[in-house]
């Protein structure tokens, strides 16, 4: 039944609007709609604002949502149960007239808790030297599940009884968390000790995988999850520049590809010809959010003294989010290497642009280029000069 596909991708270091990308493609799609999530985990915060001034920052479902899409976590996203359920109750409570579905990969990965915690540590032991995490545990289970035995996936976790799991958590806790920080040279600090060994933090771990697989729908074949739909959205999270094959970046990238080419895998794996169009987003100017190079950073006033981010606020993990001028050929030279690979699978693909927050930059491009010059290098552009939504760039 699958007849088109949007790809939605950061054309740099995310943030760029692909919450706005991916809603704006449903809206324009229409039919059954599944919105995929490729990668990375609970860090992504896709937002979608709405007129009405309601807005929702999306972690585990995806941003086309409210579209009315279903959401599905592929193999490769990380879920994250504790988050998961704080992110349902939000929805239900600013949406109660949506229903909100979300498929999950029984491959999945699951972050827990004491991924967080030893994500946290490391981070905040790091000092000037951190590497820009967003402090919820995104490496840390990737590594676990690489190089440990306590490495069940989404489905075998919920498989096992209360006292399966409890064993499971201390043994993390108890065993490889104190591995993982000496490799790192790192002690235990005292104040996360009593939390570390907490019965009631099990408790409460269990309880939240217990209540997203009562309100998520398991799937194992990717191709019969997605027979029901006439459009696939694949949303990706952060952006090109952070892909973790960018290893002139490292270590501040993300555990993850990034690039358009594992959705492209994913629409070619289904046998059949579909009119696909990958969508590079991004911000009239750039920014980055943690730590790492951005060779054109500037203060956030030479853009717009007026520019508020209600997403991306300060933390302690990221820290306060940066702002640079839109150098062209950076921008496109990324580009251009996404292209490559994934015209490889999908020789018929359409590459187009999104350039969001122009509102903010008096309707162009703050940096070495104009809209129409960066427009030219692409099938055709959309832009947003507004919260809410995007247009075709008129000829």
């Amino acid at each position: 039944m699958v007849s088109r596909a949007v790809i939605v991708i950061g054309s740099s270091y995310g943030d760029e609007g692909k919450g706005l990308a991916a809603a704006e493609a449903a809206r324009r799609c229409g039919g059954p709609t599944l919105n995929i999530l490729i990668n990375g985990g609970a860090q992504r915060g896709h937002t979608v604002d709405l007129p009405d001034g309601r807005r929702h920052v999306f972690r585990h479902f995806g941003s086309a949502a409210l579209e009315g899409a279903v959401s599905l976590a592929d193999r490769d996203f990380m879920v994250n149960p504790m988050v998961f359920v704080q992110e349902l109750q939000e929805l239900r409570e600013q949406f109660p007239e949506k229903s909100p579905r979300l498929l999950v990969s029984e491959n999945c990965r699951v972050t827990t808790v004491y991924d967080m915690m030893v994500n946290q540590i490391l981070e905040d032991a790091r000092g000037n030297q951190r590497h820009g995490s967003c402090g919820l545990g995104i490496y840390e289970t990737r590594r676990r599940y690489e190089q440990t035995d306590w490495a069940l996936d989404f489905g075998a976790l919920s498989r096992l009884t209360a006292e399966e799991f409890r064993r499971y958590c201390l043994r993390i806790a108890r065993e490889y968390i104190p591995r993982r920080l000496a490799a790192e040279h790192t002690a235990l600090p005292e104040d996360w000790k009593e939390l570390l060994g907490s019965e009631g933090l099990i408790r409460h771990s269990w309880e939240d995988l217990r209540a997203m697989e009562a309100e998520t729908e398991v799937f194992r074949d990717w191709k019969t999850a997605a027979a029901p739909f006439s459009t696939l959205i694949f949303e990706a999270g952060q952006g090109l520049a952070l892909d973790e094959f960018n290893l002139a970046a490292s270590p501040h990238l993300t555990p993850s590809r990034t690039t358009s080419f594992v959705s492209a895998s994913r629409i070619a794996q289904l046998g059949r010809p579909v009119d696909t169009e990958v969508v590079y987003v991004t911000r009239s100017y750039l920014t980055r959010h943690g730590a790492g190079p951005l060779p054109t950073e500037c203060p956030m006033s030479r853009i717009n003294p007026e520019i508020v981010d209600l997403t991306n606020m300060p933390n302690p993990y990221q820290q306060t989010l940066r702002y640079g001028t839109f150098e062209a050929g950076e921008v496109l030279s990324r580009i251009r290497a996404d292209r490559v690979a994934t015209r490889q699978l999908l020789p018929q693909a359409r590459f187009s642009a999104l350039v969001t927050h122009l509102n903010e930059t008096g309707g162009e491009i703050f940096g070495n280029t104009t809209l129409r010059e960066y427009a030219a290098h692409f099938d055709r552009v959309w832009i947003s000069a507004s919260k809410y939504s995007a247009r075709p760039l008129d000829p």
